[in-house]
């Protein structure tokens, strides 16, 4: 069967996923937990700032700026945690932990900040298109890694390799999502912040948005090792 074309079982993909990150929990805990905190310090920025925001017409793009920023800081984080999820997702764990080129790792943070936006526009103004931009592209990280391709290469060849297997793909994004309800309950439930105050809220959120990414992120590499037939 050409690359790209084997068929993906969603929950064996799931449950293999949810073994590694068992397995290999700590590592992947302690490298989600430097990649989450990118999004709890903006959205602690946002909710520190309401009486700036009130009286500082400019705080607005000021804070688009740091948004913006947090894209960048973010392929930066996100690299161990690629690396360690495709390790763990690995019969062969050792070529993906060795030392890479900064210009590998640099391309992973251009193509890092230009999925982020992407997505995040796409969630920003409906959800749909987000989670088809998320689908899409969600293998760009371990092509990276395990390719050594440049940031649009990459790109486009995920888009290749999920051909055939978008619809299980989209509904494993959708089952992975639900891991993220009780972080976003905490963050915009107005029940909770009538006993949480904010930073508290923020905190518990970045908790327990832990081992969702973790698990989110092992299990992309386990469904990418499957498509690719590395394993």
């Amino acid at each position: 069967m050409p690359e790209g074309k084997a068929s993906l079982r969603i929950f064996a993909v799931l449950a293999e996923g949810i073994a590694a990150f068992r397995k290999h929990r700590g590592t992947l805990l302690a490298r989600s937990a430097l990649l989450m905190a990118v999004p709890s310090v903006v959205i602690l920025v946002w909710q520190s700032s309401a009486d700036t925001r009130a009286d500082n017409p400019l705080f607005f793009w000021a804070y688009l700026l740091i948004w913006f920023g947090s894209f960048a800081v973010a392929g930066y984080v996100g690299w161990p945690l690629a690396r360690a999820a495709l390790a763990a997702a690995s019969e062969n764990p050792h070529p993906y932990l060795q030392r890479e080129d900064w210009w590998v790792r640099d391309g992973f943070v251009r193509t890092t900040a230009t999925f982020s936006f992407t997505v995040a526009v796409g969630m920003v103004f409906l959800v749909i298109p987000g989670l088809m931009v998320l689908m899409i592209y969600t293998f760009y990280p371990f092509l990276i890694i395990d390719r050594r391709a440049k940031g649009f290469t990459a790109l486009a060849a995920s888009s290749e390799l999920t051909k055939g297997n978008r619809i299980p793909l989209l509904l494993l994004v959708l089952i992975l999502t639900v891991f993220f309800v009780p972080a976003g309950a905490v963050l915009l439930a107005p029940a909770v912040a009538n006993f949480l105050p904010g930073l508290m809220r923020i905190l518990v959120a970045w908790a327990l948005s832990l081992p969702a990414i973790s698990v989110a992120v092992v299990t992309a590499a386990t469904a990418y090792q499957r498509l690719t037939k590395v394993r």
